[in-house]
């Protein structure tokens, strides 16, 4: 296209009267031009189509989707995973990834049952406490011992879902009926539950710091070239460090209201393959493996997309075994979509 035209405008030289008239681009490069518009519309906005297309197609195909109760459950079941899936983001965005989160959810809600004793305040407040001081861990192994995050996470996966479990022997414990588990695991405003629109205020406030923050620039910095951003003085360290913090402290967080809504600490079922439906929300939102880059929009939107999948498979008494199948689908497809506008 640029060749092009830089031609037309070689035309219109005085060198080259005869061919003043000729401005227009030709038929073929005009199609080519558009062709390459439509990939790029495709490839930086396809979650927002699946989901629109999957939407649709349930209206229409699966008894019961209409109904505002299942759209508000869908809702309680996504605002956990979109928690986990901001702190993904940003790992990712670093060229990195937590593999920790789920277990980190699990390990939240057993530290729920065990400072319950001292009040329910304390109880949320210690949860995610928890969660950061495991981020910090990662952070510290990342970032100061220079241990692979796809190791460290993968370690600190398996240790903080073995401590979960041995916190509550491996029991599930319930939660009692107060105002905040109350308000966490049922309450709503309007059609919009309670730890949706905390969710996604958290996920105003990371787009925030991403585009507007120095915090924001260093981290898709470090993410584009390692190298280069330790060159250009940028804390490479602190960077790496204060994200997986973050991610710690949301997976806590997410905790918090996977229990919730469970009305139990269960260090068995909470956050089970929770990191693995992040890091496909987060691949297909729109944030490459490779580092750089990050979409908190579109993360939001690969949250709901998956959990409408889930649904529709639920709802139509189809194997969900089949729904992870075609997860797999998704995440290969955009791979490829990145790749091809790389």
């Amino acid at each position: 296209m640029a060749t092009n035209l830089e031609s037309n405008e070689a035309s219109l030289s005085p060198s080259n009267p005869s061919n003043s008239s000729n401005r227009s681009v030709s038929p073929v490069s005009g199609a080519t031009s558009r062709m390459q518009t439509w990939r790029t519309v495709l490839r930086e906005h396809s979650v927002y189509f699946a989901l629109a297309a999957l939407v649709v197609f349930n209206l229409i195909v699966t008894p019961g989707f209409s109904n505002p109760f299942a759209a508000r459950s869908l809702l309680f079941e996504a605002a956990p995973i979109v928690l986990i899936a901001l702190g993904q983001n940003l790992a990712i965005a670093t060229r990195g990834i937590d593999l920790s989160v789920g277990s980190v959810m699990a390990l939240a809600s057993a530290s729920i049952a065990v400072f319950l004793p001292y009040g329910e305040g304390p109880a949320l407040v210690g949860a995610v406490a928890v969660g950061a001081v495991v981020g910090l861990c990662n952070g510290f192994l990342v970032a100061l011992l220079a241990i692979d995050p796809l190791i460290s996470s993968l370690a600190l996966l398996v240790a903080a879902r073995g401590l979960a479990q041995a916190l509550l022997g491996g029991s599930r414990v319930n939660l009692p009926d107060t105002p905040a588990f109350d308000l966490l695991g049922a309450g709503a405003v309007g059609p919009l539950p309670i730890v949706m629109l905390i969710a996604l205020g958290l996920a105003v406030m990371v787009a925030f710091v991403v585009r507007r923050t120095t915090f924001g620039r260093y981290a898709i910095l470090v993410g584009a070239s390692r190298g280069a951003a330790f060159l250009a003085g940028i804390p490479v360290r602190r960077t790496l460090f204060l994200v997986y913090a973050v991610s710690g402290t949301l997976a806590g967080l997410a905790g918090v209201f996977a229990s919730s809504r469970l009305g139990a600490a269960d260090p068995n079922y909470v956050g089970v393959n929770f990191e693995l439906d992040a890091i496909a929300a987060s691949v297909i939102g729109g944030t490459p493996l490779s580092g750089g880059r990050i979409s908190i929009v579109g993360a939001v939107f690969g949250v709901l997309l998956l959990q409408v999948l889930d649904a529709s498979f639920i709802m139509n008494n189809i194997s969900f075994t089949y729904a992870q199948i075609l997860k797999a689908v998704f995440i290969v497809v955009a791979l490829y979509l990145q790749r091809s506008g790389g």
